[in-house]
């Protein structure tokens, strides 16, 4: 279909002077003529809805609806800038009648175009409101980046101090085991100072603990063989234990030849027949506690080294040479005075020297057992 524009071209040359496209008569203009006269003063239409306002252009909405139809299209051509101009001809008709179509429908889509406006508008800050989401989208994944690079370093430094509490655990522990261990070692320069000192008793309360000490420590390098310079510790622990164990030897020894003198100078006042025995065992037995503290310490450690066991012997041996020192005297000449008595009879003396015999290991027996506290093969030799 052709545009307006080409339809009001071809509308002009119709009746141009020279070569029309549809040449009219003069009939046919004297009715072109009377008919134009006739439209011009024709009434508008009754359908035509002058009194609804919403017809006209916005312009023509302040107009207030008066006077005769005449004067309404007036108003509203004036309305339009319509008034002065004036239509002679198709080409200025069709102007017209564009510029009127154009108002129009300007008019009806007023509403539309506000509604189009409102969109646009809704849709930049509809835009802007998803530029500002982009933005914050943005922000919040720059914040989970950095939230996994602190919670991966987080978790690095975790395992690491594990590891470092594990580590200072294991080093503290070592720590300990070496201590503990060095400690049987560290011993020796303490127990040598002690034994060297001058104060020190076999019967002071630290003796006993000092000997269970160096027990625990001759056991310790013993077992620890492989240690460095552990055999010049091992023979300097010894030495140091043959120096608390002669104290005790010493010790037991004058505590026995000590009792043994204080019953000697009366032995030969007592004749056997007024039971002198007493006295060698009352008196002697007086020094006994002093003397099985230490025993029963020593007895006991005897399995542990043969030190003991040799100190054991030594002290066996001289609590035996004093009895025998003490008794022996005694007992030969109460024999020989039953020999004197019964000379003719040998069963009563045989009966004498064996009741004789008897009581004698009984009381040996019993004494014995007052300075130590576990029998011994030496009890033979009385």
């Amino acid at each position: 279909m052709a545009n307006p524009k080409q339809l009001r071209e071809k509308l002009s040359v119709w009746e141009v002077k020279t070569d029309p496209r549809a040449p009219l008569s003069d009939r046919q203009k004297d009715s072109f003529m009377e008919l134009s006269t006739i439209a011009s003063n024709r009434p508008l239409p009754i359908e035509l809805p002058l009194d609804d306002i919403s017809s006209f252009p916005s312009t023509l909405s302040n107009l207030a609806l008066s006077g005769t139809d005449e004067g309404l299209l007036s108003e509203g051509l004036a309305a339009m800038d319509m008034e002065e101009e004036k239509i002679d001809n198709a080409q200025q008709f069709f102007a017209w009648f564009s510029k009127v179509e154009n108002e129009m429908e300007n008019a009806e889509e007023f509403s539309y175009k506000e509604h189009v406006a409102q969109f646009r508008e809704y849709r930049q800050q509809c835009d802007q409101v998803l530029e500002e989401v982009s933005d914050a989208l943005k922000h919040l994944e720059d914040l989970q980046h950095q939230y996994m690079f602190v919670s991966t370093k987080t978790n690095a430094l975790h395992e690491a101090c594990e590891q470092s509490v594990e580590e200072q655990t294991r080093l503290v522990n070592t720590a300990e085991s070496i201590s503990n261990k060095l400690s049987y070692f560290n011993e020796l320069e303490r127990m040598s100072h002690k034994l060297s000192s001058p104060t020190l008793s076999v019967t002071g309360d630290s003796f006993v603990p000092m000997l269970t000490r160096l027990d625990e420590c001759i056991a310790y390098i013993n077992s620890n063989p492989s240690y460095k310079e552990s055999q010049v510790y091992l023979a300097r622990f010894k030495h140091c234990l043959s120096k608390a164990l002669n104290l005790v030897r010493v010790h037991v020894v004058n505590i026995l030849q000590s009792a043994a003198l204080q019953v000697l100078p009366k032995k030969d006042a007592i004749k056997p027949s007024d039971n002198a025995f007493t006295l060698f065992y009352g008196k002697f037995r007086t020094n006994a506690p002093r003397v099985k503290a230490l025993m029963e310490q020593i007895e006991e450690r005897v399995s542990k080294s043969p030190e003991y066991d040799t100190l054991l012997n030594d002290c066996h041996q001289c609590y035996f040479n004093q009895r025998e020192i003490l008794l022996g005297p005694s007992i030969t000449t109460a024999i020989s005075e039953l020999a004197s008595q019964h000379v003719k009879d040998h069963c009563a003396l045989v009966r004498s020297g064996c009741a004789f015999m008897v009581r004698i290991c009984q009381d040996e027996n019993q004494l014995f057992f007052h300075f130590f506290s576990k029998p011994t093969d030496r009890k033979s030799v009385v």
